[in-house]
């Protein structure tokens, strides 16, 4: 017979061979014992009848002569145990303990996990991900589904079920991409299951990816000249210095939400950590990230204004005086690119338009990786390469706008300006991309 785990008995126990008992406000019956000294008491499910009384009594009769043999497993005796019960018992009893996968339910595991594993992450980010992807979406589906029942086929079919539940795509498929950075944290769990208990078992993410539709990568809209200045007519004059700024660096706001006053010296803004989802990082997104980058007059410009205002010892805040919060902003940016009646462009799109305006202007690929943060001239061309119809048209009031401090280095001993360039650099480049 198979006891499940319940709650604990009022009665006193009773030694050796156990006793069952009853509670006032349940017609069930419960199992009490003790077993390596520590007390034991399931429900047993069973109706409080003499019948399951009599089956109860002879259940615990073949414990305690087990336990007396010493041939009693509390795992087989009691499989809806917690994983960590069993194979704490396990231990006591001298034995390692490795269940089958159609022994161990996903649900009770990443109770474990949860409490071992998931901490062990040191980016904030990815434990908030990771966490949101479990609670939300991964656990409510295979709570109670053993690690046997996981096959390709029902991860799949749980990838091929995911739906946006926000915004204006509510209801409608998620992108494969991001069904697969869900599907993460679902495969770390596997994958240290696995692991934990030994199992040698094929993956239900092999290939998983190739099974999904494809969809379309959305890119970045590099923003024209005009329509930038149609937007910060547009935006709430608090706001427009913060996305000149944007413009103006490439950086990006989880790297403004983290610059300190501290961070800034005479002549340069030294990047250093980041302020993302309420926690402060003490690195970037990648190493590369960590930079420096030139105040020229444009940018120095904006800068005072911004520094000038604040309280905060960090260089940001929103207009209430709070810290900088990226979703805040972005609803504020939202609300003037569609009262402007602009190509749709995200607060992100300011990074993408600062890297395909600076090679417009004829900024050196590696020159803009550093100013970028990456760790090669490959992500320039290839996220930041396509060539944009008509940007060409804007480039003497791009030069204006960036400012010639930043177009020409300051150790150049040939500067050429804008105006008198023959444009090979920017032909060439358009050419082979």
């Amino acid at each position: 017979m198979k006891i499940k785990k319940g709650t604990i008995s009022i009665d006193a126990p009773a030694r050796g061979a156990g006793s069952i008992k009853r509670r006032k406000e349940s017609k069930k019956l419960y199992v009490d014992f003790y077993y390596f000294g520590q007390r034991i008491t399931r429900s047993t499910e069973l109706d409080d009848t003499p019948a399951n009384e009599r089956r109860v009594r002879d259940f615990l009769d073949r414990i305690h002569q087990r336990i007396e043999d010493g041939t009693f497993r509390f795992a087989d005796a009691f499989p809806g145990a917690s994983e960590q019960e069993k194979a704490h018992f396990t231990m006591l009893e001298g034995r390692e303990y490795r269940p089958e996968p159609h022994q161990v339910l996903f649900g009770e595991y990443v109770k474990e996990w949860m409490e071992t594993i998931f901490p062990s992450f040191s980016s904030p980010t990815k434990r908030n991900d990771y966490r949101e992807a479990i609670e939300t979406k991964i656990l409510p589906h295979f709570k109670n589904v053993s690690f046997y029942q996981i096959t390709s086929t029902t991860v799949f079919k749980f990838a091929d079920s995911l739906l946006c539940t926000r915004g204006e795509n509510k209801g409608k498929p998620l992108s494969t991409a991001r069904k697969m950075n869900i599907l993460m944290p679902f495969r770390a769990i596997w994958n240290d299951a696995c692991d934990h208990y030994r199992w040698v078992l094929k993956s239900p993410f092999d290939n998983l990816k190739k099974r999904l539709p494809k969809t379309e990568k959305k890119e970045h809209v590099v923003i024209r000249f005009d329509e930038w200045l149609r937007f910060l007519d547009h935006l709430p004059s608090f706001y427009q210095p913060i996305a000149e700024f944007m413009i103006l660096t490439g950086m990006i706001p989880s790297e403004m939400g983290g610059l300190k006053k501290e961070d800034i010296d005479r002549d340069y803004i030294n990047v250093k950590c980041s302020f993302v989802l309420g926690q402060d990082k003490q690195t970037l997104k990648t190493a590369f990230r960590k930079r420096q980058i030139f105040i020229t007059k444009a940018l120095r410009q904006r800068l005072d204004v911004i520094l000038n205002r604040s309280e905060s010892p960090y260089v940001f805040t929103m207009e209430d005086g709070a810290r900088f919060n990226s979703s805040r902003f972005c609803k504020v940016w939202k609300k003037a690119v569609d009262a402007a009646g602009i190509t749709y462009v995200t607060s992100y799109s300011a990074r993408h338009s600062f890297a395909a305006w600076s090679l417009l202007v004829g900024i050196n690929p590696l020159r803009l990786v550093k100013l970028m943060g990456h760790a090669s001239k490959q992500m320039v061309y290839e996220v930041y390469g396509n060539y944009v119809e008509g940007l060409e048209e804007d480039g003497e009031r791009i030069f204006d706008y960036l400012g010639r401090d930043f177009v020409i280095p300051q150790k150049s001993k040939s500067p050429i300006p804008f105006g008198d360039r023959t444009g090979d650099s920017f032909e060439r480049f358009a050419l082979t991309t």
